[in-house]
C-alpha cells in the first residue's frame, strides 16, 4: 500500500510545486539530467470498465543512452517526488516493469538516444497453468496464491477484502494463468492489475469510491495511467 508523508502533502498543498521523476533500471538510478520522457499506461478503464481481465501495464522511456550495458529483461522502477523552491518530498514508487525492447538511435545533435519499452509482471501470466499442488476443485484465494507464486509476485492485501465468497474452480486445463485471473476477476465484477508496488491486485467496480468516481490508492490519491485520472 502506498502512503505519503506529511511533507509530501504539505508541498502538494502549496501553489508553487512541481514533480520530479527518476527511473531505476537494473539497479541504477537515472534522473532528469538524462531522461527525455517517461510514460506509463494501462487499459483498466478505457470507455466502459474492463471486467474479467488481467490487465498489463506498460512503460515507455526515452533517455540519453547510458555508457554501461543494461541487462536484458532488466527491472524498471519509476519514481516521482513533489518539490518546491526549498523542499523535496520522498520518492514515491510508480510501478515495476521489465524491459521488452530497446533501441538506440542518434538524434540531430549527434546524441545517442535509447528508447525503452517494458511491461509489468502481468505478462508472466501468459504461460499455461503449470503443474499444480492444489486439490481440485480449489478455493479461489488458493488458486490466486498459487498463480502469484508462479508469477513471482505478492498479492495486495486489499484483494482479500474483496474475495470473500470462497468460490471454487475446476482444474484450469489448457488455460493460461492470465486467463484464470480474468475468470477470478469476473466472479467479483472486477479485473486484476499490477499495483504501483508490483503486487497483484483485484479491483472491483463495487469497490470504487462513490464520493469521487475516481479510482484512488490507499493514500486517497488518484491513480493515473499516462497522466490521466481514471473516471468510472
Amino acid at each position: 500500500m502506498q502512503s505519503t508523508s506529511a511533507l509530501y502533502k504539505s508541498i502538494l498543498a502549496g501553489n508553487n510545486h512541481w514533480y520530479e521523476t527518476k527511473v531505476n533500471i537494473g539497479g541504477v538510478d537515472y534522473g532528469e539530467n538524462v531522461l527525455f520522457s517517461v510514460s506509463t499506461s494501462s487499459s483498466m478503464f478505457s470507455g466502459n470498465p474492463e471486467l474479467g481481465k488481467a490487465i498489463s501495464g506498460e512503460i515507455d522511456i526515452s533517455m540519453i543512452a547510458p555508457s554501461t550495458v543494461i541487462p536484458k529483461m532488466a527491472t524498471i522502477i519509476p519514481y516521482v517526488r513533489v518539490c518546491n523552491a526549498t523542499q523535496q518530498s520522498e520518492w514515491i514508487q510508480h510501478g515495476v516493469y521489465f524491459i521488452d525492447t530497446r533501441e538506440t538511435t542518434q538524434n540531430g545533435d549527434g546524441l545517442n538516444v535509447m528508447d525503452i519499452h517494458g511491461y509489468d509482471a502481468m505478462l508472466k501470466g501468459e504461460q499455461m497453468y503449470p503443474t499444480t499442488s492444489l486439490d481440485w476443485p480449489a478455493v479461489d484465494t488458493d488458486v490466486l496464491e498459487e498463480i502469484a507464486s508462479f508469477m513471482g509476485v505478492d498479492i495486495d492485501s486489499r484483494t482479500y477484502d474483496i474475495m470473500t465468497e470462497a468460490y471454487t474452480l475446476p482444474l484450469p486445463a489448457s488455460y493460461t494463468m492470465r486467463e484464470v485471473l480474468g475468470y477470478l476477476g469476473s466472479m467479483y465484477a472486477g479485473s486484476f492489475i499490477i499495483t504501483e508496488l508490483g503486487k497483484l491486485r483485484l479491483i472491483s467496480i463495487y469497490d470504487l469510491p462513490p464520493e469521487t468516481n475516481y479510482l484512488v490508492d490507499n493514500a486517497g490519491s488518484a491513480i493515473t495511467f499516462g497522466g490521466d485520472r481514471i473516471l468510472v
